[in-house]
């Protein structure tokens, strides 16, 4: 115990004079004990092991009472509209990514949870450091980085009971995301009914210390029923963070729970060094790289979209970008679950935290040369694509010029279609990576339990059926949004028109107009038969026709029945 924490001490202080995160250096002091120091017993693993856990379960606690509900509802809008556009490119980017690395479909998945987020702690410290950007803008980085460890913990939810589950079958799918939903919403629904008011009621009448006590009993409580139910002990410790977070006593807790969650979670990230050889490192160094050029332009990529979409200045949305690309606390916790779990091997894991550490290092070095490579950009970038990014630029300028001369109404049900459009894009990407994870083991048990004379070509062409109908609520809701939206915006064009600040389109607007009155079913259907074709399955083009058509003649019966009904 002395060597952990004089060589993580050690450590810490030589990175932070390099002016780096104190977590590189507890993991390099893991590293040096797992392979250079002769004293470890045979309980330091299993010693080591328990107060990383403790430290896992604090960091936890604390990231979620960083989360003020109340703050987030007055200024999170737009954070929450970055995090919405940017984690689901990178699960997607990261899925894709791991596939063409030669994942299978589950590593794909948890490759893409390890990169979605980015770390808080390493964030703070660049940006406190910098004076290009204001400190409105920090904040909302900042805040960014808190609502993506929201994102994760959802992720995690998710993909923690495959990790521990022992098959992918259908039954064990729905039962987990039924037990996931419901512990989620009964843990924060009931928490934050009595939790506040019963820390707030002890804070009145009682000491600190039973204070202290009774919500980390509530943490650690809340962090077994969630391993107990075959999730990461991280979940249910983040949960009770953020009801305790509403508490009026939060800022004490957090006070007081700070000295011991920094010495465990100094614990975790040796636990994690621990399980690295640098000859690991060493043979990876191509991997590493590879994952941390993946990350790079993922994470970069999509901040600079979300930033870009949400109107703000082109500098100023790379400069955020690059401001976040560091791999969060997460990369670690979900990597660590994944390795002890047999998901992925050594090297992998090695080069996972090689990359981790890699982003942590280049962010402050990029951040000081950002204004440097901005220019660059400017300046060595090819023209016709200088003009094209300009020609984008001013579009989405008149665009939002134009949407300013509709009502307030109007625009709130823009914002609230728009919002809900990128809602069913997301929820279309979820229930097709349930599907390519599912289909085999569904259409093999539907096999198992048809008549020999069914092939299995034939089930696996009903679960795309299946899916192919599941698609279809969604892709109306995302068709009418659509629809709503290109109202809008034909309105605001003829608005601008007779303002005499915008130009007539007479091609584009018989076009958009053309569109809109096809009827709706003719898109549902086209939009559902190219998701299926282009989602990897077992099926030709074929057996895709016919599966559209048996999806129209349902559809077909479904509306003349409840025409029928209506009459």
């Amino acid at each position: 115990m002395a060597m952990l924490l004089l060589i993580g001490g050690a450590c810490a202080v030589v990175f932070k004079r390099l002016k780096m995160p104190a977590a590189i250096g507890y993991i390099v002091s893991g590293i040096i004990l797992s392979n250079y120091w002769s004293g470890e017993s045979a309980d330091t693993e299993m010693i080591v092991g328990f107060l990383a856990d403790l430290g896992l379960v604090l960091m936890m606690f604390c990231i979620g009472m960083e989360l003020n509900l109340k703050k987030l509802r007055k200024m999170g809008t737009f954070a929450m509209m970055v995090v919405m556009i940017q984690v689901p490119i990178m699960l997607t980017g990261g899925f894709i990514g791991g596939s063409l690395l030669g994942l299978d479909a589950l590593q794909s998945i948890i490759f893409g949870a390890i990169i979605s987020g980015s770390s808080t702690a390493v964030v703070t410290i660049v940006l406190a450091e910098q004076e290009r950007i204001s400190h409105a803008d920090v904040e909302t980085l900042i805040f960014i980085t808190v609502i993506e460890d929201v994102a994760q913990v959802l992720i995690m939810s998710a993909v923690s009971p495959l990790m521990t589950g022992t098959d992918m079958d259908i039954t064990g799918i729905i039962w987990m995301l039924i037990t996931v939903i419901i512990f989620m919403v009964m843990a924060i629904g009931l928490g934050l009914m009595f939790i506040p008011r019963f820390l707030d009621y002890i804070s009145d009448r009682f000491s600190t210390e039973a204070l202290l006590i009774l919500s980390l009993g509530l943490c650690f409580g809340l962090a077994y029923i969630s391993v107990y139910i075959g999730m990461s002990m991280a979940i249910g410790a983040f949960l009770m963070g953020v009801i305790v977070s509403q508490s009026k006593q939060h800022k004490r807790i957090e006070h007081d729970i700070e000295p011991m969650k920094d010495v465990f979670m100094m614990m975790f990230f040796v636990s994690i060094g621990l399980l690295i050889k640098p000859s690991d490192i060493i043979n990876n160094i191509g991997l590493i790289l590879i994952i941390y050029a993946i990350y790079f332009v993922l994470k970069g990529g999509s901040v600079l979209i979300a930033y870009f979409v949400g109107n703000k200045p082109l500098r100023l949305s790379f400069y955020c970008s690059i401001s976040l690309i560091a791999m969060g606390e997460f990369a670690f916790i979900i990597s660590k679950e994944a390795f002890v779990h047999n998901i992925i091997d050594a090297n992998f894991y090695a080069a996972v935290i090689g990359a981790a550490l890699v982003s942590m290092i280049a962010l402050p070095l990029f951040n000081r040369k950002v204004e440097a490579i901005a220019d660059a950009f400017q300046v060595h970038t090819p023209q016709p694509i200088v003009n094209g990014f300009m020609k984008i630029a001013q579009t989405r300028s008149n665009f939002y010029s134009k949407l300013a001369l509709a009502t307030k109404e109007t625009m709130a049900n823009f914002r609230s279609r728009l919002a809900s459009l990128y809602v069913t894009l997301v929820l279309v990407v979820i229930i097709q990576i349930v599907f390519v994870l599912i289909t085999p083991g569904f259409a093999d048990f539907i096999n198992a339990h048809t008549p020999e004379s069914i092939s299995l070509y034939v089930t696996t062409s009903l679960v795309l059926l299946i899916n192919f109908m599941v698609l279809v609520p969604i892709l109306r809701l995302t068709v009418l949004n659509l629809m709503y939206l290109l109202r809008v915006f034909l309105d605001s064009e003829r608005k601008a028109i007779a303002a005499g600040t915008g130009k007539p389109r007479p091609t584009l607007d018989r076009f958009l107009r053309f569109i809109m009155t096809v009827n709706n079913w003719f898109f549902i259907v086209l939009f559902d038969f190219a998701i299926l074709f282009f989602t990897p399955n077992k099926i030709d083009i074929l057996g895709h026709i016919l599966v559209a058509v048996a999806g129209i003649a349902i559809i077909a019966f479904m509306e003349i029945w409840a025409y029928l009904r209506r009459s």
